[in-house]
């Protein structure tokens, strides 16, 4: 099957995201190139493909067109036999969680913690319930559109500071990270205006609750207060609310876009994802005007 094509694209909002019909991913897999899918993700930043049946090494070949998988870090979570899947699930299997249960809740861009944050997500829902468990996505790309131009111009010349370990103590009950998990997730600075390396689109870049402090202001605590209100303005402005239906698989660009999982009935539905991640770039910073 021709991607270029075969493939119809309808925007899922106004701010971000397209569906994907008349596309089979298991075809596309086979056909070695994952071009077409960089440039649909620079113009969408989201695309959505229902109904697809995938298997493991589906997911992983997959995201391995797109480039390098990024295994996280808390591997008790991943899939056996499969490190590059991190396992997002309420359900408990001999008494042991399958996954991780409380993952992505709350407001965030995936892996902003490390040195090379993560280019791209890709989930897939094996099971997901028939009420709750939304995942949002807001465009930071809109947001930078809408600042105004002295405002840029400020943000230009910071950078944040972003904490695993900070984001990690956070989590209620949580085994303690191993020494090599520690290692492997040092305290990194990245900047706030950040420049796409494919697309050159320049646009607002905050990771989440890792971050934790703005380096190179004059006023920390303020501009620390400011980022956190554009970061909240984002969501509220220019997201779109994606309704899981089995078998879906969401593609999406973490360099401009935040997401948050949502709630739902945790003992009487089952949720199981699959997630992996592919590895990015040091973020490119804006020059400063």
């Amino acid at each position: 099957m021709a991607y270029a094509s075969c493939a119809n694209f309808q925007p899922l909002s106004n701010s971000l995201g397209a569906g994907v019909t008349n596309f089979d991913v298991k075809h596309y897999i086979k056909s070695g190139s994952a071009e077409k899918f960089h440039d649909e993700l620079c113009e969408y930043q989201l695309l959505c493909f229902r109904n697809q049946e995938l298997a493991s090494c589906d997911l992983i070949s997959l995201t391995k067109l797109l480039g390098p998988p990024l295994p996280h870090v808390l591997q008790q979570y991943s899939l056996s036999g499969s490190p590059e899947i991190y396992v997002l699930s309420n359900i408990v299997e001999n008494e042991k969680p399958i996954g991780n249960p409380r993952e992505g809740f709350g407001w965030h861009t995936d892996l902003a913690y490390m040195q090379k944050p993560a280019a791209y997500t890709i989930l897939y829902g094996v099971e997901v319930p028939e009420v709750g468990a939304d995942t949002l996505f807001a465009s930071l790309y809109k947001m930078w559109d809408w600042m105004a131009d002295d405002e840029k111009s400020y943000i230009r010349k910071l950078r944040g500071r972003y904490s695993y370990l900070k984001l990690y103590e956070q989590r209620e009950n949580a085994e303690p990270l191993t020494e090599a998990q520690k290692q492997r997730t040092p305290d990194v600075t990245h900047p706030f205006a950040r420049i796409h390396p494919k697309s050159g689109r320049e646009g607002l870049y905050i990771g989440g609750d890792d971050f934790v402090a703005v380096e190179g202001s004059n006023k920390p605590e303020h501009d620390f207060n400011r980022i956190w209100s554009l970061f909240h303005d984002t969501t509220v402005r220019f997201h779109y609310n994606h309704k899981w239906q089995p078998n879906d698989l969401l593609i999406w660009d973490n360099r401009g876009l935040i997401h948050t999982a949502t709630d739902y009935d945790t003992k009487n539905s089952r949720r199981l994802i699959w997630r992996t991640s592919v590895e990015g770039e040091e973020p490119i910073a804006s020059k400063v005007k």
